[in-house]
């Protein structure tokens, strides 16, 4: 337990150093998106997308950050077992937590932007792939950690109950559907509504038919 909170103090200057750079990337992630989208939008969006990427890559960063002494990791294929010496007298209730709250921010905050991930099924199964590479990544990479079943699930099991404490408001950053066209009718004339044609005839022609006409009335 002593290593666990010597790594999560250890987190702590990784923070404020990430930090800054996600509060400047989101105005101008923003000033981009709203040269095409409406301006409220484009803010809370790239809000999103910065703070998902802030987690991201905290959560990378204390999964593979060494913990103890031992070069070795220890590998825990038995469901319960971790839960079980947690519950215990000499165990600490702070590690299920911890492990709960991994990636709950992530399952509130992706099916925000990611509409394939908008029912809790597709949530925790994404987040049992995502916690098992983790896993498998500490066991290859002997970070003196335990690799087990029970944090896979603890992990599943929070970044499913952030996606459902979210799921009211999935929606609320979609745009609006466009509006449908507006087909106005174009009405066409047949021939017998089509107007007259007048037929202008020069006058000269007229002259040389009323002569004509005159010529035999003499006769």
């Amino acid at each position: 337990m002593e290593a666990l909170l010597r790594a999560f103090w250890g987190m702590i200057p990784i923070s404020a150093i990430a930090l800054p750079y996600a509060l400047l990337g989101w105005p101008l992630l923003a000033a981009r998106r709203r040269r095409r989208l409406p301006a409220r939008y484009a803010t809370a969006t790239a809000g999103v997308d910065s703070a998902v990427l802030l987690i991201a890559f905290l959560v990378l960063c204390l999964v593979t950050m060494p913990v103890g002494d031992s070069g070795e990791s220890t590998l825990d294929l038995v469901p319960g077992a971790d839960i079980t010496a947690a519950f215990a007298d000499d165990g600490s209730l702070w590690q299920v937590i911890g492990n709960v709250l991994l990636l709950s921010p992530l399952g509130a905050l992706l099916p925000l932007r990611m509409r394939r991930l908008r029912t809790l099924l597709r949530v925790a199964l994404a987040a049992l792939i995502a916690s098992v590479l983790v896993e498998g990544t500490q066991y290859l990479i002997h970070t003196g950690r335990v690799t087990s079943t029970d944090d896979v699930l603890l992990n599943t099991a929070g970044a499913t109950l952030g996606a459902a404490l979210s799921r009211r408001g999935w929606r609320s950053l979609d745009l609006p559907p466009s509006p449908a066209p507006v087909v106005i009718p174009v009405q066409r004339r047949t021939i017998c509504e089509a107007p007259a044609l007048r037929m202008r005839v020069p006058r000269s022609v007229w002259d040389t038919r009323y002569a004509a006409i005159a010529h035999q009335e003499r006769q």
